[in-house]
């Protein structure tokens, strides 16, 4: 009986660390994914709207709504996309670096710089996004399959 209860903790405790592992790499897909799409959005609406970038992060996304809030409450555009880029823990540190060279483009004064600024910054995300992808496809099942076979490998040998 206990050899039955201890594999059954093991199968579950291992099957949760799998998934755990697949949902961090979903997490950051989601997230690329948002970010980009809000980019897409302020692309659009700096070509049609030349409105300052308070004004322009708000409605495209909460990566870019909150970094909206922050603007309006003292901070500047560059420190405001920082401080929210390390508020978001499923991103990598290469996808915060992306994001801060972003912020430091911010502080271009044309309208068409800022469209330039956008530009590279949305192809970069892109490839970040497409790595995120492949990680979740490989990684993450791999992770979930790897952890069930791991916990019943354990539990054949604790039979």
């Amino acid at each position: 009986m206990l050899k039955i209860i201890g594999s059954a903790v093991v199968i579950l405790s291992a099957t949760l660390f799998g998934i755990k592992k697949y949902n961090t790499l979903f997490e950051r897909k989601k997230a690329l994914s948002e970010i980009l799409d809000g980019a897409r959005s302020i692309n659009s609406k700096l070509s049609a709207l030349h409105a300052p970038l308070h004004e322009i992060f708000m409605d495209s996304g909460t990566f870019f709504e909150s970094a909206s809030k922050r603007i309006l409450a003292g901070q500047l555009p560059e420190e405001a996309v920082k401080s929210t880029a390390f508020q978001v823990t499923s991103l990598k540190k290469d996808d915060i670096r992306i994001i801060e060279s972003f912020a430091s483009g911010l502080c271009a004064s044309s309208c068409e710089g800022q469209l330039s600024n956008l530009a590279v910054f949305t192809g970069e995300i892109e490839k970040k996004l497409m790595e995120a992808s492949t990680d979740l496809d490989i990684k993450g099942k791999l992770c979930v399959k790897g952890s069930i076979l791991t916990a019943a490998a354990i539990v054949l040998l604790l039979i």
